[in-house]
């Protein structure tokens, strides 16, 4: 494999590093966006609050566990955007 050289590596394409990579476009530095999920399909069900948040239709089934060892769910969405594609329109 080639080694590739990128003046700029972003981690993740939600608020920061979306508009990061956005701002360095045309600076003609190499770089390169790393994301974790890939993009989201386009259905009725992203535009159903119900489904999206109590639902929980594209949490991550990942279990995460607290200091004192209790597990939880965290609201973690893996896709392009991130979680800002979900939330940037609740607040």
């Amino acid at each position: 494999m080639e080694n590739s050289h990128y003046d700029f590596i972003i981690i993740g394409s939600g608020a920061g590093g979306g508009t990061l990579a956005y701002a360095l476009a045309d600076t003609g530095k190499r770089i390169l966006v790393i994301e974790r999920g890939d993009y989201i399909e386009r259905s009725k069900d992203n535009w159903d609050s119900n489904k999206v948040f109590r639902q929980r239709i594209y949490d991550s089934p990942e279990t995460w566990y607290t200091g004192g060892n209790k597990p939880f769910r965290p609201k973690q969405y893996y896709c392009v955007g991130g979680s800002t594609k979900f939330f940037g329109c609740v607040f």
